[in-house]
């Protein structure tokens, strides 16, 4: 038999063995564990992880491969999915890795969103005169921060989204409100987990733009944990904003969607 040679996505392989590697796993654990916190379900396979907590929020309810496609059986991977998502269910499948099309198992491609990368480490500048940056810690601010985020994101149904959720507020997820005059204007968040800051929740006010403050809260989670680097999805028009902060443009990602049944 010929020698294995290590490609670096073997199950039993440690997440160090590259970033890209503890960004993955970082998002199937957390992803997994949110939705167990709130009351719903989760499937790990070597091939895959899914989180249905029963979110009307799409990304909520994520898909991930954990090995690239030809490293696994992805029909039976895809299997896996459709019996694992209630047919009314929205969800997401992200791959770090490019895929066949995958329409034929019911799937959309979303598209190809970017995936950078900021070293440990470094001060935030200073906010703007009359922003105040203030972390979840009670039920008033989550809710400044739901409402908030639903709004400026926008996000259809986020009322009712995990992150609403208290039951998901522990060390490893950390949420912050920027407030202007005393009124919330912008959001962003961090998951914390196999070494690296996931920068997600970003969202803005439509009213408070272009005035760095979406920058001032998003350096708040980027500095959640300022031993360890900090990762991102990005949007197309938001790399350059995150580069002014230090981050690298690595690589892009793939994302797929399934629609609910009978649904838009």
């Amino acid at each position: 038999m010929a020698e294995h040679l290590t490609h670096g996505w073997e199950p039993e392989l440690s997440a160090d063995d590259s970033l890209l590697r503890r960004f993955v796993l970082a998002t199937a654990d957390r992803s997994g564990q949110i939705a167990m916190l709130v009351g719903g379900r989760a499937l790990r396979t070597d091939a895959l992880a899914a989180a249905d907590p029963a979110s009307p929020v799409l990304f909520d309810n994520v898909a991930v491969l954990l090995q690239p496609p030809e490293y696994i059986d992805l029909a039976g991977a895809m299997r896996e999915l459709a019996g694992f998502y209630p047919p009314e269910r929205h969800f997401v499948l992200l791959s770090a890795f490019p895929t066949p099309d995958l329409a034929p198992y019911g799937l959309e491609l979303m598209g190809h969103p970017p995936f950078m990368f900021r070293p440990p480490g470094g001060t935030r500048p200073v906010p703007r005169a009359g922003l105040t940056i203030r972390e979840v810690q009670d039920a008033a601010t989550l809710a400044d921060f739901t409402r908030t985020l639903v709004t400026g994101y926008p996000m259809p149904g986020g009322a009712r989204s995990t992150v609403a959720d208290a039951r998901i507020l522990d060390a490893s997820i950390r949420l912050f409100v920027g407030y202007v005059d005393g009124q919330p204007v912008a959001t962003a968040g961090a998951r914390i987990g196999h070494g690296v800051v996931d920068v997600e929740w970003v969202a803005t006010l439509a009213t408070h733009r272009r005035r760095g403050i979406g920058a001032a809260v998003t350096w708040a989670a980027t500095l959640a944990d300022p031993s360890l680097p900090a990762v991102l999805i990005a949007s197309d028009d938001g790399q350059p904003v995150y580069e002014a902060m230090g981050y690298l443009r690595l690589q892009r990602l793939t994302m797929w969607h399934r629609r609910p049944a009978g649904g838009p």
